[in-house]
């Protein structure tokens, strides 16, 4: 009987352990200065910012979701099933990569300025 107790709190513990690392995605951040910044023409820093402007739209989206999904999991699947709460998105990847390519965007503005584009 204890042998058993001790086995299904290793797998309880084990299972926590498991679930925990599902707790969001890790942020892919942008570099910010690369080393061929200086080759870039104007319109080609004129993509890259507009490219960069609708990731960050798409991301600001996403920021929003993982949001909602974990005022989910807090209220309601927190509440009826509490390991769910180890699901929780804790890493804040979308703000993270948004934050990044919001420097990167103001790095292509200042070479913008500098080539007087």
């Amino acid at each position: 009987m204890r042998m058993k107790l001790y086995g299904t709190g290793v797998a309880m513990a084990m299972s926590a352990a498991i679930l925990s690392a599902c707790g969001g995605e890790v942020p892919k951040l942008t570099q910010v200065i690369r080393p061929t910044d200086n080759e870039l023409s104007c319109m080609d820093l004129l993509q890259e910012t507009g490219r960069n402007d609708l990731e960050i739209a798409r991301l600001a989206d996403r920021d929003d979701q993982v949001h909602r999904r974990n005022v989910h999991y807090t209220v309601v699947d927190g509440v009826m099933f509490p390991p769910a709460m180890l699901t929780l998105d804790l890493r804040d990847q979308p703000a993270s990569e948004m934050s990044a390519l919001r420097a990167r965007n103001d790095r292509l503005i200042e070479l913008a300025d500098m080539k007087g584009c």
